[in-house]
């Protein structure tokens, strides 16, 4: 019996000397983190507020510790372009997402977020420094963003028809936008002749991220602009109906409302 009770004691001793695994609860914070990170993300909010339409931004952060960074960027004061940028490596620390790369433009950056919360849906960050090719830019501003889950591209390609359908819109004529797989786009637009026309100097790419959709072209017809731009906008779609929605300066909603047709029109 004392052999027995002797063995139960050093039996005791070992367990407790034995390094103990982290339970799922006790995970490092950072790797809970950074499993939760990956993915893509879009930009809703600025210190709590709506964002306007075109200063959204896209984040993906992919398995192998790079991430993506889409926004606009003004190459010069008449050129402005949508671009997509893998230059970058994350990691996080902590509850701190550290950024370095270079953006489209060459800039060095180092950026380190903040992580305010973080779940399967949303990502809330503020940005806690800011570096640009070695400048302290670090204004803190919290921002929100959604996570992407769903893949439109399937009912977005196709030709749509239709105009701009808000109060005091300088746009009136009605337009076809011809959508391709491959990311390209036409468009074509009525002249004051009623004739249909397919505008050859478009710039035509366009990017999709679940419900937001952005469009690059050039020379744009309505205001007379000449030069590179870029218009993002968030869209829904049933059946063969499309609404297109920007939040513009000053809170101006512009809407614009379209049909899914079969060709488009002869010119």
């Amino acid at each position: 019996m004392k052999s027995i009770c002797y063995l139960k004691s050093i039996l005791i001793v070992i367990l407790f000397l034995l390094p103990l695994g982290c339970s799922e609860d006790e995970i490092p914070v950072e790797a809970e983190f950074t499993k939760l990170l990956m993915g893509k993300w879009v930009n809703t909010k600025a210190n709590n507020n709506l964002i306007l339409t075109d200063a959204s931004f896209v984040m993906e952060f992919k398995t192998n510790y790079v991430e993506m960074y889409a926004t606009g960027f003004q190459l010069d004061e008449n050129n402005k372009i949508w671009m997509e940028n893998s230059n970058y490596n994350f990691s996080v620390n902590n509850d701190v997402i550290s950024i370095d790369g270079k953006d489209i433009l060459g800039k060095v950056y180092h950026l380190e977020l903040k992580i305010i919360s973080l779940n399967d849906s949303l990502l809330k960050y503020s940005d806690s420094k800011i570096i640009i090719d070695g400048v302290d830019y670090t204004s803190p501003v919290e921002y929100t963003c959604k996570r992407i889950t769903k893949d439109y591209s399937s009912q977005f390609v196709g030709v749509w028809y239709g105009k701009c359908t808000s109060n005091n819109n300088n746009d009136t004529t009605y337009h076809y936008w011809e959508y391709f797989a491959d990311g390209t786009y036409n468009y074509y637009f009525h002249d004051e002749n009623n004739k249909w026309f397919k505008k050859t100097d478009n710039e035509g790419k366009y990017f999709l991220y679940q419900n937001l959709f952005v469009s690059n072209y050039s020379n744009d017809l309505t205001s007379g602009i000449v030069g590179k731009a870029y218009e993002c906008w968030q869209f829904s779609i049933a059946g063969d109906k499309m609404i297109w929605t920007g939040l513009r300066a000053n809170n101006k909603t512009v809407t614009y409302e379209m049909k899914k047709v079969v060709n488009p029109p002869e010119v």
